[in-house]
């Protein structure tokens, strides 16, 4: 066991690319975990790149790429070889595989890929789907003439919020933060363009803490819609539209940035923010972006989530079938 886990520091340091025989890639890769338990008794989070780590109250807080939910791990010597893979894959952007333990989003186990399962998830990754709606935004108006049209806008992107009587196959689902605001902003970017409009998105990274009233949720980035408006005096203004937050009006970045770290729900800070086109599907704090230009993936989610309310359940159903 010794070996093997000597084995596992090496290939992280080392980055090393080796090919493996063929009756050793026929082999389970190392696991790394605390507590060693079976795949079996796990659950199957999948290849995914760890993109932050925040240590609080004993814990280590890690955020993996595309999901806004934190996930967890014990900050004890037993896990030392564990955080300090985990802290080579954030600096190289390197995937692995992740098990957690059931209803839970503590990491049980960490596996190592293949460097070719590695290349074939990061092209996945970096594949744009559709060039088409790149082309339709040139066809948009950047900026809402007026506040009026605004408010308009801000009406029917609540009017799609699950559970209304005007919402659409694929709703909104504002009333569940846990996980989901990279669709929902790219849903709420669709209602836009869909009356002549485009929009940036801002992404705002950290130890995020928010309450939608009833309940505070913990996430490592957030992201919503971030649109220009012409004022009654003729200047240009920005307001981001974000209903998970503010329900009732369209309110500026700072406000929204302040909301994220809502300090009643306990320790929380920004690392960081960015602007990005709105066709920016995901973007981690590092630069990374990914599109769905076809709204696939958006609509699985939005479907996985459709039915959920309040804090829970947390974790956030898996999206893993909607195949990022």
């Amino acid at each position: 066991m010794k070996k093997i886990l000597l084995s596992v520091v090496v290939f992280m340091t080392a980055l090393s690319f080796n090919a493996c025989s063929d009756s050793e890639m026929n082999r389970s890769n190392p696991v790394v975990g605390a507590e060693s338990q079976t795949h079996s008794a796990n659950i199957d989070f999948g290849k995914t790149i760890p993109v932050s780590m925040i240590k609080e109250d004993g814990l280590i807080k890690v955020g993996f790429m595309i999901s806004a939910q934190f996930y967890t791990l014990k900050n004890t010597a037993e896990n030392k070889q564990s955080i300090n893979l985990i802290e080579k894959a954030i600096q190289r952007e390197t995937p692995i595989h992740v098990y957690l333990k059931p209803n839970s989003t503590e990491i049980a186990n960490i596996e190592h890929i293949t460097p070719a399962e590695a290349r074939s998830f990061k092209s996945m990754l970096t594949k744009r789907s559709n060039e088409r709606s790149r082309g339709a935004v040139g066809t948009l108006e950047s900026v809402i003439p007026d506040q009026a049209t605004l408010i308009d806008l801000f009406k029917q992107i609540k009017s799609q919020s699950c559970g209304s009587s005007t919402s659409s196959r694929e709703c909104i689902n504002f009333g569940y933060p846990v996980d989901g605001c990279y669709a929902r902003a790219h849903k709420m970017r669709e209602i836009l363009m869909r009356n002549g409009y485009d929009c940036e998105k801002q992404f705002v990274y950290g130890n995020l803490k928010a309450s939608n009233g009833s309940c505070c949720v913990s996430w490592n980035y957030h992201v919503a819609i971030l649109v220009s408006y012409r004022n009654a005096s003729g200047n240009i203004e920005k307001r981001i539209i974000d209903p998970s937050l503010f329900p009732n009006r369209p309110v500026t970045d700072q406000e929204w940035r302040d909301a994220c770290t809502n300090s009643s729900c306990g320790g929380t800070s920004v690392s960081s923010y960015a602007n990005t086109p709105g066709d920016v599907y995901y973007r981690s704090r590092s630069g990374f972006q990914k599109y769905d230009d076809d709204s696939v993936n958006t609509n699985c989610v939005l479907t996985i989530f459709s039915g959920l309310s309040g804090c829970y359940p947390s974790p956030a159903p898996s999206v893993r079938r909607c195949d990022y």
